[in-house]
């Protein structure tokens, strides 16, 4: 969680120094005497002051404790997280996110890869990590599985979900039975559909799109790019137009129970 441009903090961690800062010099401690205190070195707490470092949530917890801050660097400590899990998404692919959270419906076409609200932990890994450092991509895995809590909501959104079968045979063996399991699994919820289109359909839409729907307001598509430039339209008829197109992509989709056949039987095919 380094600041964005050399020493330059971003917003949360700036509060955060400040509120330290503030707290200690108050009550009158230098960082030796702040870091004794604390058990760590002087020399790191210096490195958190000029914003070499971010503050870890250890440091958070017992600045809360030595100063009785009641939870105050703590919640600072949420938004720095926060703030670094931000940055880390692709800007044209924020708004999706929010708007996931918010949705009673959510219609997915994905021709070339699983979607990522249905993806395993070892896929989501490997296509996470491409060009990537294992660092930050472990970090986006991470985003991506925190996604996935819409699931276990008290009422979860309706999911209709398309696949080209390419997308679940071409797996690698390494992902292929786990992601499988996940999608059977998934298939099992009251709300959720999976239908694959088969190879055999004359279907030739490349780009992955979603439409999403919520209570009281109007659907919002998202349409898939290169490299996370993805984009939100919000345009009626634009809107409209991928709801055609989606139910004209399922009119060639196999049935849930044949989609059900099809992922045992890839799944078992070594």
């Amino acid at each position: 969680m380094a600041p964005q441009r050399g020493n330059e903090p971003f917003g949360p961690q700036k509060s955060f120094v400040i509120e330290m800062r503030s707290r200690r010099e108050n009550a009158g401690l230098s960082r030796h005497k702040l870091a004794e205190a604390l058990g760590c070195s002087p020399q790191w707490l210096a490195k958190v002051e000029n914003y070499e470092k971010p503050p870890s949530e250890g440091l958070a917890d017992d600045l809360d404790t030595f100063f009785e801050a009641v939870g105050a660097f703590h919640r600072l400590w949420e938004q720095i997280v926060e703030a670094r899990k931000q940055g880390l998404i692709p800007r044209g692919f924020r708004p999706l996110i929010e708007a996931e959270k918010e949705a009673n419906q959510i219609c997915i076409y994905g021709p070339l890869l699983i979607p990522g609200l249905l993806q395993c932990e070892e896929y989501a890994r490997l296509a996470l990590s491409v060009g990537r450092h294992p660092e930050k991509a472990e970090e986006l895995v991470s985003i991506r599985m925190d996604r996935q809590k819409l699931h276990s909501k008290a009422v979860p959104p309706w999911l209709f979900i398309l696949l080209k079968e390419s997308v679940i045979r071409d797996l690698p063996e390494a992902v292929r039975i786990e992601q499988c399991k996940i999608l059977l699994t998934l298939m099992q919820q009251p709300r959720v559909s999976i239908q694959i289109i088969p190879n055999s359909a004359a279907v030739f839409e490349p780009s992955g799109f979603q439409v999403l729907s919520f209570d009281g307001s109007p659907d919002v598509a998202y349409v898939e790019g290169a490299n996370g430039h993805g984009q939100m339209l919000d345009d009626p008829c634009d809107v409209h137009g991928l709801v055609v197109l989606f139910n004209a992509l399922r009119s060639a989709a196999l049935s849930t129970r044949e989609t059900t056949a099809l992922i045992r039987s890839i799944m078992e095919d070594q």
